[in-house]
C-alpha cells in the first residue's frame, strides 16, 4: 500500500467499516468455514487481522452484510450454520492492512455498487454501465453476496484512485469528471477503463500527481 494511502476515505468510497470480534472458537469456525464451498457465505466477511477477528459490516446500517440462508433462499438457517459471538459495541481501527485483508477475502457485491453510485452521482442510470466496466454483467449476475479477490481488487483500486483524484483536484464532482472523461494520456481511455489492470491504475497516479503537485507530465 502505498504511504499516503487514506485508509478511513477508501472504506467509505466501498461503503463498508470493520466491527471487532471475540478471538473465540466462534469466530475461527466461521472464519475456517470459508475454505469449503458449503461454508455459509457470510462468514466471508470474517477476517483474522493479526490474531483478532474482525468482520466487514454496511457502514451505514452498520450491520452484519446479508444472512448465508437468505441468500441462499433458506427460510432458517442450516443445521451446520454457527453465527460468531460478536462485540458489536465498537467499530474497528481503519488500515490499510485491514483492507488489504478484507480484498483478499473478497469485498460485498453491494461494495461495487457502492462505489459506482458514487462516480454517478446522481445520475441513476449509470450505475449499471459502470459496474459492468469492472466485472462483467454476466459475471455479476451470478455475485449474490460476494465478489472474487480479484474483482474486490479492482474495485478497491477504483475507489482508492477517486480518494486521489477527489484530494488532488479538491471536489468530488471534479473527481468523478476526471475518472469518468476519456484522457489523451490513458490512450483515449478514461481513468476507470485504465485502472482494469494494475499498470493502467500506476499510469492514471502518475496523472494525478503531477495534477496534485505541479509534476511534468
Amino acid at each position: 500500500m502505498l504511504t499516503d494511502y487514506d485508509a478511513k476515505a477508501v472504506a467509505e468510497i466501498l461503503g463498508i467499516a470493520f466491527l471487532g470480534v471475540e478471538s473465540g472458537a466462534s469466530a475461527a469456525r466461521a472464519a475456517r468455514s470459508t475454505r469449503s464451498p458449503a461454508g455459509p457465505p457470510e462468514a466471508g466477511f470474517v477476517i483474522d487481522a493479526g490474531g483478532t477477528w474482525v468482520r466487514m459490516v454496511e457502514a451505514e446500517a452498520g450491520r452484519p452484510i446479508g444472512r448465508a440462508y437468505r441468500a441462499k433462499g433458506f427460510r432458517e438457517p442450516p443445521p451446520d450454520f454457527k453465527e460468531p459471538d460478536f462485540k458489536e459495541a465498537e467499530l474497528a481501527s481503519l488500515s490499510p492492512v485491514l483492507i488489504e485483508k478484507a480484498v483478499e477475502r473478497g469485498l460485498p457485491r453491494n461494495a461495487l455498487r457502492h462505489v459506482a453510485e458514487r462516480l454517478a452521482g446522481g445520475d441513476k442510470s449509470k450505475i449499471a454501465t459502470l459496474e459492468w466496466g469492472l466485472v462483467p454483467k454476466t459475471t455479476l449476475e451470478r455475485r449474490e453476496t460476494q465478489l472474487s479477490p480479484q474483482e474486490s481488487e479492482r474495485t478497491e483500486r477504483v475507489a482508492r484512485l477517486f480518494v486521489h483524484a477527489r484530494r488532488a483536484l479538491g471536489t468530488e464532482v471534479e473527481a468523478r469528471g476526471f475518472m469518468t472523461t476519456p484522457h489523451p494520456q490513458l490512450d483515449g481511455r478514461s481513468p476507470i477503463e485504465a485502472s482494469r489492470t494494475d499498470l493502467g491504475a500506476r499510469r492514471v497516479e502518475q496523472l494525478l500527481n503531477a495534477l496534485e503537485y505541479g509534476l511534468a507530465l
